[in-house]
């Protein structure tokens, strides 16, 4: 004869009534050895199957979060009617705008950008994954590249992934590369081809001329010359932009350095008639590395006498600042450099006048090797100027 426990069915009732909810008690732990025994043995070892997969999937959500948190890229799924599903903090910032105000919504009309909805309808259409790169403006204008794949359920597009990534620093890197080779190479090609013109000169005959062939070897030697500065200054800078560039700091008696500087241009200023000054204090000391300190006096006093005028002057003279730091200033009464000039006048190549520049010797590299030398000391450079009235280049060391 068969009894039923009421007890044993309250307690499975009520665990399968947790279930529905979406509760998982921890077992039944009903122990007999009858039909209800039995299942609920059964449904205990479903309670411990769905326990474990739940608790896995628990974990691999989090992971996926962790993931998409962390990650440097934008992204965003949305479902099949491009209605936003989530989006991650960088999505967010991206496109300044804030999960709670995204998620559930058309994605145009959160984001109104109809280049990245047409990529995204293309993908939801074709089920084909899209590759574009596009210009946003935002607060500032960016470069990105879009990947937008589908998301299949059962073989059917249910909604699609867009994933940004910000690729502004290399587009603008790859233009100073290409800016860089560009104008090394015409740099390089035109001493060259002075070089190899005079050359043919002198074998096709021109050597036998005392007169012109002494002149033609002067050339030579004068664009030689100038190629082998620009090859010197491509390869200090080179060396300053490497990364892990150590100094030999120690202490540099800054009004020597530059009366020893003063003194190799001596020629320079006798020609030009410039008065040079260096009002440096005597005993003004810095720790830093002297011969990349002595590059830096060599090339600011080097451009003060090169774009100075006839019978002008230079002057060297220091401040002493707050927080254990001085700061130089060398001062022209040259040509001065034009405001739109300014902010480029420390990048590479960069020249004012170029005809002026090149006749009178100069790489364009200079102030960006000073720069560079500066900054690597913990310094800062910087440059005041008025046009036809002269310019005072500063740099500020720490003592």
């Amino acid at each position: 004869m068969f009894f039923l426990n009421r007890g044993h069915i309250r307690r499975i009732t009520a665990a399968l009534e947790e279930i529905e909810k979406g509760n998982l008690p921890q077992r039944i732990n009903i122990y007999s050895k009858g039909a209800l025994g039995r299942l609920a043995q059964v449904i205990d070892r479903v309670l411990s199957g769905l326990t474990t997969r739940i608790n896995t999937l628990n974990k691999e959500a989090v992971k996926g979060k962790a993931i998409l948190t962390s990650m440097v890229e934008g992204v965003i799924a949305l479902d099949n009617d491009a209605r936003i599903l989530s989006l991650n903090p960088t999505g967010q910032k991206i496109f300044n705008i804030k999960k709670q105000n995204a998620e559930g919504r058309l994605f145009l009309e959160v984001i109104r950008n109809n280049d990245i909805s047409e990529i995204i309808h293309r993908v939801l259409k074709n089920g084909e994954p899209v590759s574009s790169e596009l210009s946003l403006v935002l607060p500032v204008q960016k470069t990105f590249k879009i990947n937008a794949s589908a998301i299949f359920e059962e073989s059917i597009v249910a909604g699609c992934v867009l994933v940004i990534h910000d690729i502004t620093q290399m587009r603008r890197l790859e233009r100073v590369r290409s800016d860089f080779v560009a104008n090394v190479s015409h740099e390089l090609k035109t001493p060259l081809t002075s070089i190899k013109g005079f050359v043919e000169t002198l074998l096709e005959g021109a050597l036998e001329d005392k007169k012109n062939s002494r002149e033609f070897l002067r050339i030579i030697q004068e664009h030689a010359n100038r190629l082998e500065s620009l090859i010197n200054d491509l390869l200090d800078l080179a060396s300053l932009e490497e990364r892990g560039v150590s100094l030999r700091a120690r202490e540099v008696n800054l009004k020597e350095l530059a009366d020893k500087i003063l003194m190799s241009f001596e020629a320079q200023l006798k020609n030009k008639e410039v008065e040079a000054s260096n009002e440096l204090p005597e005993n003004l000391i810095v720790k830093a590395d002297k011969d990349k300190i002595e590059q830096v006096f060599t090339n600011l006093i080097d451009n003060a006498v090169k774009f100075n005028r006839q019978k002008g002057s230079i002057k060297i003279y220091a401040h002493e600042l707050s927080d254990n730091k001085i700061k130089v200033l060398i001062k022209d009464s040259g040509w001065g450099i034009p405001p739109k000039d300014i902010p480029r006048i420390f990048e590479r190549f960069y020249r004012v006048d170029k005809a002026r520049s090149r006749a009178l010797g100069g790489t364009g590299l200079g102030l960006s090797i000073v720069k560079h030398i500066i900054e690597l000391h913990g310094g800062s450079i910087d440059v005041e100027s008025s046009e036809g009235l002269g310019s005072e280049f500063s740099f500020i060391l720490p003592k």
